[in-house]
């Protein structure tokens, strides 16, 4: 058992900190670590070099010791000076949440292609902290100024090898984005009608591409992995099905998280861009989760971060037989994995078919 120790800073103007802490939490506990303790402390100012200030870093040790804390996890991601001080003065390990969702991709990543996204998001984050300093390697070699030269020597190395690392997975996950391109074009050269679902990690689409799929009559080895934990699906899953004689792909897609770091969003833009292609989009909502409001609305805003934001969508609730937050009146509400109303969502996909390309129904 890991224990960890999340910090968080307050700042003025932020109503959705309480939600943000307690999805940290969510994925702490996603990477197998067990979360003890959470040390929050209100704060105007920012980028404080600490990340915390001295007072408070004090209190941090006694817990530390106290709770046998092995990794401490801050709720904002840390500059690579923050980090280096956070971990000297507190001699434990440091994980920013940057840092934290990285781990559960790579946890994830199953195929070669999310691998490789993950690999390349990992290594433009982890380059800019390869520069210790030399007061740093050098206490780790049990040196000190005489072992200047070799700590800078030892900085180097690690920077060129990383940067070396990055270069080729850049270069073959280019390749694999050429594929999946033409892969793409193939489909709208044949005029198949796409469809994306999109949403919040764990909202349920891996559960709903499922039931369409069983709906539809295919067989078992059609259906993708899924499990009730975030970032299950890191790549996404193609499938083509009919819908009462009506052909279409329907795909399923990596979910969304507040503060989705830049990197990955960027490493997984070959991915993302099945949204931008899909004719449409449904939205998937997890209506059992107290945050369905936050989450719907991050979804939105990744969404118009990757140029998406206009395309046509249907907004389904998932999950409505143990709905916790208020679902609209007139909103589509189903369960994908009691299958319950998914012939509404059926109906509705084709009424938005015939009304988008009337050509295929």
């Amino acid at each position: 058992m890991i224990n960890t120790l999340l910090i968080a800073v307050r700042h003025q103007n932020n109503p959705d900190f309480d939600a943000e802490i307690q999805e940290t939490v969510q994925l702490i506990e996603a990477c197998d670590l067990t979360h003890t303790l959470t040390v929050i402390q209100g704060m105007e100012e920012k980028n404080v070099a600490t990340y915390f200030k001295s007072g408070k870093l004090e209190e941090l040790k006694a817990h530390i010791e106290a709770q046998e804390i092995d990794v401490i996890v801050t709720q904002d991601e840390l500059s690579p000076s923050q980090h280096r001080n956070l971990t000297e003065i507190l001699e434990t390990e440091i994980i920013d949440r940057t840092h934290l969702i990285l781990m559960i991709f790579e946890k994830r990543a199953k195929s070669r292609e999310a691998k490789l996204q993950v690999e390349v998001a990992t290594l433009q984050y982890l380059l800019p902290r390869t520069k210790m300093t030399y007061h740093s390697v050098g206490r780790q070699r049990s040196g000190g100024a005489r072992n200047r030269g070799a700590g800078e020597q030892f900085a180097e190395l690690r920077r060129r090898t990383s940067k070396h690392l990055l270069d080729k997975a850049e270069e073959a996950l280019k390749a694999m984005e050429i594929q999946r391109e033409t892969q793409r074009r193939a489909r709208q050269k044949n005029q198949i009608f796409t469809v994306a679902l999109v949403g919040y990690t764990n909202a349920g689409k891996s559960t709903l591409l499922n039931a369409l799929v069983s709906y539809t009559g295919q067989s078992e080895d059609k259906k993708v992995s899924m499990k009730d934990r975030l970032f299950e699906t890191l790549q996404t899953a193609s499938r083509s099905i009919i819908l009462k004689g009506n052909p279409l792909v329907i795909t399923d897609t990596v979910g969304f998280v507040s503060h989705l770091p830049h990197g990955l969003v960027k490493a997984f833009r070959s991915t993302l861009e099945e949204v931008n292609d899909a004719d449409l989009l449904i939205h998937v909502v997890d209506s059992s989760s107290v945050l369905a409001g936050m989450q719907s609305d991050i979804t939105l805003s990744t969404l118009a971060e990757i140029g998406a934001q206009d395309k046509p969508m249907l907004t389904v609730y998932n999950k409505s037989d143990i709905a916790i937050s208020a679902v609209p009146s007139k909103a589509l509400a189903i369960s994908a994995l009691n299958g319950t109303h998914l012939e509404d969502l059926v109906e509705a996909i084709l009424s938005k078919m015939n009304e988008l390309q009337p050509v295929f129904t």
